[in-house]
């Protein structure tokens, strides 16, 4: 009856850790601007329970889709990747499991293994979120420019007076 007692107690202390202590309610430590999740106002479900348990909705499609071939989009580890993955300078996505990117960074924090990408891609499959990033960056360089070049403009002219 003892044993039982103690795996008992282990068994709900696993299941019930995660889903309680997860982020501590703790918000991101994101860079923003680099992904499309950084223009969006929350996930596909709200942003305190993406946070405690994505992992959850992803078992669950994972078993859906593996064991009875189902496929869907919504909890999906392919689309969390396509929308939570960050881009470079040059448009090249950067992988969301490398340092300082958006799974490892929650995932070091809580002490937390990542065992999803020895299989899945850590960047997205197709061109179009690339291409559609790129240009969001490059209208922000072109802004950016702008704005140097106006102020450079308005710095002469006040240095002239």
């Amino acid at each position: 009856m003892y044993q039982f007692t103690i795996r008992l107690v282990v068994i709900i202390t696993i299941i019930a850790s995660p889903n309680t202590f997860s982020h501590s309610d703790n918000p991101h430590n994101i860079p923003e601007g680099k992904s499309k999740a950084d223009f969006l106002e929350q996930c596909v479900e709200a942003t305190d329970i993406m946070r405690k348990k994505h992992f959850n909705f992803l078992y669950h499609q994972r078993d859906k889709t593996v064991i009875k071939g189902i496929r869907t989009k919504k909890h999906s580890l392919a689309n969390c990747v396509d929308c939570h993955v960050a881009h470079n300078q040059q448009g090249e996505p950067i992988p969301v499991n490398s340092e300082g990117q958006f799974c490892q960074v929650c995932h070091i924090k809580t002490a937390t293994n990542i065992d999803c990408f020895s299989c899945h891609a850590t960047v997205p499959r197709d061109r179009m979120s690339k291409n559609i990033l790129k240009d969001n960056l490059n209208k922000a360089s072109d802004l950016q420019n702008k704005t140097d070049k106006l102020l450079y403009y308005y710095q002469i002219t006040l240095n002239e007076k």
